[in-house]
């Protein structure tokens, strides 16, 4: 018995010294990033940054360091205890105020942080409406699937991972213009009315009309909700309104709402100049599978914008599929 008990005591003293083995090795592979590390290097002095993110709490000193790894950060040492709700309220409040959104995207199944984003934002002109962003983007960890979190709280501590570029260079992003380009109307629906053209691109298997407007999304919607029914019914396609959010956010079909950050309106923009407009109308023998209104402007500096997405199709094959495979979903014909 006692042989046994021996036994047991040296697993349990074995299994207590790999743990913390496990975890001073864990602990150095990623000082500066996790635990009670926080990041040291040479400080640097910038003004500028520094009353960009002072906080509204209490606190006792603001420092920019460059590390030996080549990253820079802004550490901000409280005179309390920096909680995940503190964190989240210099975020959502503080920064938002000053023009700065972060972004974050993950797994909530794994716990795993994907994409950490942080972006500065400034108008540069209201007509045509050009704004700028300044942008740091969190890297992924050495050896592990999560990224960086660009904003995160430590025992006192506020740590914000940026950049040499950062609040120095900016992209540019023309959301509204002055003048509109010159495309025809989308079939059935039509232009919105108080809308400018953006684009209108597409080839044999379809063309994506683009607008924008500084009306609100929900009047958009409005406007388009009977049109795309009523043309829904008469090219057959039975796909009723309840479906389309839940059901056409992953089909790319009905009609939704959804926030953009203006970071990817910017890309996606910079994508369409790349092609010619259409100059004629497309056949009337398509379909519009998709419209799309989009929210943009997260920060209270920026204006908020709709930009509408009309997807039509006129791909005979995909036109069909489409309908036959809605039709078996939905057989009662939508009214």
């Amino acid at each position: 018995m006692k042989a046994i008990n021996r036994t047991v005591l040296f697993c349990l003293i074995f299994l207590i010294l790999f743990m913390l083995i496990q975890f001073f090795e864990f602990r150095v592979a990623n000082a500066g990033l996790f635990g009670t590390s926080i990041p040291k290097g040479k400080e640097i002095k910038d003004p500028y940054l520094e009353k960009l993110f002072v906080p509204e709490f209490p606190y006792e000193s603001i420092n920019i360091v460059d590390t030996e790894e080549g990253k820079r950060y802004l550490i901000i040492k409280a005179k309390e205890k920096v909680t995940e709700k503190k964190r989240i309220d210099y975020e959502k409040n503080t920064l938002r105020s000053r023009g700065i959104v972060v972004y974050r995207s993950g797994s909530p199944r794994t716990d795993t942080l994907l994409i950490s984003e942080m972006r500065l934002y400034r108008v540069v002109s209201e007509v045509p409406y050009v704004v700028e962003y300044s942008e740091v983007v969190g890297k992924q960890l050495e050896g592990k699937y999560d990224v960086e979190s660009v904003v995160r709280d430590e025992k006192n501590y506020l740590i914000i991972l940026i950049n040499k570029e950062f609040g120095k260079v900016f992209k540019k992003i023309e959301i509204y213009p002055d003048k509109e380009t010159k495309c025809p109307d989308p079939p059935f629906v039509g232009k919105y009315p108080n809308s400018k053209s953006i684009s209108c691109t597409g080839g044999d298997k379809g063309v994506l009309f683009i607008y924008v407007t500084k009306d609100k999304g929900q009047e958009i919607y409005d406007y388009y909700k009977n049109r795309l029914k009523a043309h829904y019914i008469k090219v057959g396609f039975n796909f009723p309104e309840e479906s389309w959010k839940s059901f056409g956010a992953v089909n790319n079909l009905g009609m939704q709402i959804k926030p953009i950050e203006i970071a990817s309106v910017g890309l996606f923009l910079d994508h369409l100049k790349k092609d010619t407009p259409i100059a004629v109308s497309p056949p009337l023998t398509g379909v519009i599978f998709q419209i799309v209104i989009y929210n943009i402007g997260l920060s209270p500096s920026i204006r908020e914008i709709s930009m509408i997405t009309i997807s039509y199709s006129t791909d005979p094959t995909s036109i069909k599929q489409n309908i036959e495979r809605m039709n078996k979903l939905f057989p009662e014909k939508v009214k």
